[in-house]
Order: C-alpha cells, then structure tokens, then sequence
C-alpha cells in the first residue's frame, strides 16, 4: 500500500504480529518506503508460521500455482490496472529508474512470468510435471517426486527490479513457504507480487513473507538460520560472504554474485550498411537495466578487418545511445554514481593530453559515456550507461584477453562472426563464461536459462525415490 509518498515496503502472512513501530528510509526527496522493525519482530514465530503453513501450498497442484501467478502477471501487463500503476509509481524512486525504463522492465519481465512461460519452464525442466505432485514412475524399478525445501530465504541485491519477483516463483513451483528480503531497489515488485497473490488465493497469504529491512545493520539469529531449508542470496562477493558465515553448514546457499557482462562485435557486422543498426542493438543492450544487471554489456571488443574501424564505430555508438537517452532516459544518479562518472571524465581527460589515442563520447545530460581506449587490457566501470570499447584484431583471442576476468564472466554478447560464433563460444566456456547470446536478447534470458551455467531450481529442492519393495 502506498500513500503520500510512503510505501508499506512489507507483507507478512495472515495471523502474523507487525510490530508497530516501523522504520523508515527516504529514497528519493519526496519518497520513503517502511518496514518492520527487525528487532521488534518475532523472527521465530513468524518462521514457525511459515513452516506450519507450508501444508497448505504443498497440498496444491502445481497447476494451480502457475495460474495464480499467470493471473497476476496479467494484472502487471494490463494497462487499466492499479496494480501497474502502483508497481510503476513506486519503482521509479525505489529503483531510481526512470518512468520509461519502469514500464520496460515491468513489461520485459511480466512476459517471464505468464501461465504459458511457467508451464513451458517446469516441462523443460521436469520431463513429467505431474512429479511436483505426486510420486510419478521413472523407471521398471521406483518412482520418483521433487519435494521443495519447506521454508525458503531468499536475500535479495536491488541492483535490478523484477529479479525477486522471479526468485519467489521459483520457490512458490517447488511448494516452499519463503521468506523475502529484497533489496531496496528491487523493494516494490516482490511485495506487490505477493500482495497480490494473497488476492488470488488465500494460501499464499499464510506461506509468504516478504520484507525489507537493513542487511547490513541487521541480520536473522542463528537459531533462526537453522530452521531454513535453503538459502538463495544475490549480491556482491562480500555480501555473499557474509551471509554464507551465518548460514549453518548443514544449510546450502545458493550465490548469484557480481557479473561482468561482455560485447563482442565482429566485422561482419560493422558493414556500412549494417554498422548503424549494430550500434542501436547495442546501445539498448548497455542501457536496459541502466546497465546495472549482470547480463549488461561492460565492456566492447570491436573487431578491426570491418568496412567501418572499431575507431569510427564508436561514434555510431554514442549516436545510438544519445538516441536512447531521449526514448529510454537513464534514472538520476546518486551522489556516489555522480562521483565515479566525475571520476572517469578526469582521468580519461588526463589521457587524452598524453596523446594515448583514447577518446570519450558524453552525453548531453551526461548520462552516458562511450569511451574508445586502444589499451587491449580488460577495463570496465561500476557506473550506469558507461561502456569501455576496445580494438581487437581477432574475436578468437578475446578468451586470452578476457581471461583475468574469468570469476565474473558470465554472458557474452556477439553482433556478427555467426559462422565463428560456435567455435568463439568454445573457446570462452574454457574461462567461465555460460551463456552466449545476441545483443538483443542478452538482457532478457528465458526463464530456462542455465543461470551461471546450472538450473534456475538446482539445489531448491530434493528428489524422493519411492522404490519397488519384492515380497
């Protein structure tokens, strides 16, 4: 719920206590979301609320599940309902997006969460459904059914809207009751969506508890810990470290840490007649999300050998990103983004007087920054719309180049080489690198996707063999 500027940045199951004292934290001049007061809250009742109402949701056919949850993307896609409008209000200074992203991202990842992506994804990803259910024959000798941890905690990052959303409809097809922290910029869709799933069928109103509070000033009790199945945690490596020490080792945790998303465009695609469509392909990749997810593009290798050099193209590049800015403007930076980008001007700026050949292309509300650097090593930036592009005379090398960042690799975005692309493909898993794609679809992975290189609900569950007892 959401009035005169202050969002309810919680929704906690039915028989629950609230305390009544709420927090608060402004996120923009005239916003504030509130919540719970983590010490005030009965973190033990509420896990054991959970935990019991988890019968109910383990009772449902899965069927019913991605209905429920059909109906409410439905909701997030329809242009005549207050639920959109709510969600698109309190996205914007939440995420610190702009109302145009908002409406992309709500859209974009909507389409993720419809009745017929959900059924298609668990048919994929179990052969026969029906064993999310109920013990289903596998073989001359058992059965087999997936049995969901009972209570899953998942700890959001923020970095982009929608992502909490998709972590609780994993959790939700494999009948766990969950536990949410979503971070502060992905704060509105997770409640919202539960909110509103708690309309649709009372048992999601008693198995779902989804709220904001500080990670870093607060965090659950140990014996708390203990009592959860399995935790999902998104953030940065320190983030991801932290919660792992807290976490008892009897307890998995599943990491979705730092990414650094990777171009690389071949000289295939820098014809003259094709070199201006590559660049608006790319620039919608770097811009969506404000490049703040781990599919965005950070940095660009540029293939030389094309009809329009790596030198040239830039400018094309920054043409299509100040295109951007006017139909998909950037969200207004914090103090700290304003900073970095400060930062980079100037020492981009010390390097041109030295003659190195760099250049930088800016925005006019500086909101973007396309910088050419002939340096071959691997460089990018934290800041949003701020993209480092690189020469490279062979895309068949970019694994020696890309090689020191092979922690962080996960998608790789290619314009171009199509009868290379296999053998570039190849040669980039040997660096850790998991999902090759287009430029076009790199920020909208299927929901089957291979997340890191493993299954969306690998480790979320556990198989049960039911085998033929011989009398």
């Amino acid at each position: 719920m959401m009035s005169n500027g202050v969002f309810d940045a919680y929704q906690l199951p039915d028989e629950s206590e609230c305390p009544e004292r709420l927090n608060s934290v402004n996120v923009s001049e005239d916003f504030s979301v509130q919540y719970p007061n983590f010490r005030a809250l009965n973190k033990d009742a509420l896990v054991k609320l959970l935990i019991e109402n988890n019968v109910a949701i383990k009772s449902m056919p899965v069927s019913e599940i991605i209905q429920a949850i059909g109906r409410v993307s439905e909701r997030l896609m329809d242009k005549d309902d207050p639920l959109r409008y709510e969600a698109l209000d309190v996205m914007v200074p939440t995420a610190g997006i702009s109302p145009q992203m908002a409406e992309t991202i709500l859209a974009g990842m909507s389409a993720d969460w419809t009745e017929k992506t959900l059924t298609e994804l668990v048919e994929r990803e179990f052969t026969n459904p029906k064993i999310l259910d109920s013990f289903q024959r596998i073989d001359s000798g058992r059965s087999q059914m997936v049995y969901g941890f009972t209570l899953n905690l998942t700890v959001g990052s923020g970095t982009v809207p929608g992502v909490g959303v998709t972590a609780l409809i994993r959790a939700l097809l494999l009948k766990s009751s969950v536990l949410m922290k979503p971070g502060l910029g992905d704060v509105a869709l997770p409640v919202l969506f539960a909110r509103a799933l708690g309309e649709e069928n009372e048992v999601f109103r008693k198995c779902l508890a989804v709220f904001y509070w500080d990670g870093a000033k607060e965090r659950i009790e140990r014996k708390t810990l203990e009592k959860v199945g399995v935790v999902v945690a998104y953030g940065s490596d320190d983030s991801i470290r932290s919660i792992r020490d807290q976490v008892p080792r009897k307890t998995d945790v599943i990491s979705y840490s730092h990414r650094l998303g990777v171009g690389l465009v071949g000289r295939e695609a820098l014809s003259e007649d094709k070199a201006r469509e590559t660049a608006q392909e790319v620039a919608m990749s770097i811009a969506t999300f404000d490049q703040r997810g781990c599919v965005s593009p950070q940095v660009l290798y540029v293939e030389q050998g094309g009809q329009v050099a790596p030198e040239d193209w830039v400018q094309v590049l920054a043409s299509g990103m100040e295109e951007l800015e006017e139909q998909l403007p950037a969200g207004v930076l914090s103090q700290e983004e304003t900073i970095g980008v400060q930062q980079i001007h100037a020492a981009i700026g010390l390097k041109q007087l030295e003659g190195t050949g760099v250049q930088i292309y800016k925005g006019t509300r500086k909101s973007w920054a396309v910088i050419f650097e002939p340096e071959i090593a691997l460089k990018w930036s934290d800041c949003r719309r701020v993209i480092y592009v690189k020469p490279i005379t062979d895309l068949m090398t970019a694994k020696t180049v890309l090689a020191p960042g092979e922690d962080y690799l996960q998608t790789v975005a290619i314009a171009g080489a199509s009868s290379r692309k296999e053998d570039i493909a190849t040669s980039l898993t040997q660096i850790g690198v998991t999902r090759v794609t287009s430029f076009q679809q790199a920020p909208w992975p299927k929901p089957w996707w291979h997340h890191d290189g493993r299954s969306v609900f690998q480790g979320l569950f556990e198989l049960i063999d039911l085998e033929d007892v011989v009398d």
